[in-house]
């Protein structure tokens, strides 16, 4: 957070967007603690899914249309990105479901994310997916999962409508470099840190959905850099601020549940 309040004041970004931020990292804290006191199970955690799959599935009818691409949700005059906002939460509770519509919900993302298109939302799920499913990769679910992911990631590339790059959201690292490169190390030094932190949040390293929302993260931060996508956490953005706090929240309230099998 402060390095990005460091790139607003040097590139000279308007004094709203730090005010924006601000005030999202302090919801997404509120929502962090609350979560302590929450526990989810298969019911909940089903909900989860349910409800940011919805969400995601919103913006094909009533999102905001950019150049034919809807990838947003209208909340008053901020527009947010649906896939940051709920995409993490849904990799953090999706392990707690059965084999079966762990297939169906990524199969449901993956063709929600060519729809739109959204080949950054598309990486990120590959990327969750094949973290999550490394250590049974030679299951037969496991491959599926991540071949219906990459498949969408090959897919929605290929949709792709190159929309132009708005500063302080898109290529924020670039951005930081080129302004000063002690700024551009900084941010890059606290994406990597924010991007593994749910690592080191979880008692258990090896934790299924703690690496999948990792992977998600990373999955992001790729695309910023390879494409003119939003760089998450460290450029201006709601969206991906709330959807960090909602997926530790869902990981803390799932942490003492013991996956099952289907």
């Amino acid at each position: 957070m402060g390095a990005s309040l460091l790139l607003f004041h040097a590139g000279g970004a308007p004094s709203a967007y730090s005010l924006v931020n601000a005030a999202t990292l302090a919801l997404a804290l509120i929502v962090m603690v609350a979560s302590r006191r929450l526990h989810l199970a298969t019911r909940g955690a089903t909900w989860v899914v349910g409800l940011g799959l919805s969400g995601i599935c919103i913006t094909l009818i009533s999102g905001v249309d950019v150049e034919g691409v809807r990838r947003w949700i209208p909340l008053g005059p901020v527009r947010l990105h649906a896939a940051m906002l709920l995409l993490p939460a849904v990799l953090a509770a999706l392990p707690c479901l059965p084999d079966r519509w762990r297939l169906a919900c990524v199969a449901l993302a993956a063709a929600v994310f060519v729809w739109q298109p959204d080949p950054a939302a598309a990486l990120t799920l590959a990327f969750g997916c094949l973290l999550a499913e490394w250590r049974n990769r030679r299951s037969a679910v496991a491959m599926i999962l991540v071949a219906a992911s990459v498949a969408g990631v090959i897919a929605a590339a290929a949709r792709a409508v190159p929309l132009a790059p708005v500063p302080f959201v898109e290529s924020v690292l670039a951005q930081g470099f080129k302004l000063h490169a002690a700024l551009g190390m900084a941010l890059a030094a606290a994406l990597l840190f924010a991007v593994f932190a749910p690592l080191l949040d979880n008692a258990d390293r090896a934790n299924t959905a703690a690496v999948s929302v990792s992977g998600g993260w990373l999955g992001f931060s790729i695309a910023s850099v390879a494409g003119p996508y939003p760089t998450p956490l460290v450029g201006y953005g709601a969206a991906a601020i709330l959807g960090y706090g909602l997926a530790t929240a869902v990981l803390r309230a799932t942490g003492q549940f013991r996956v099952g099998s289907d």
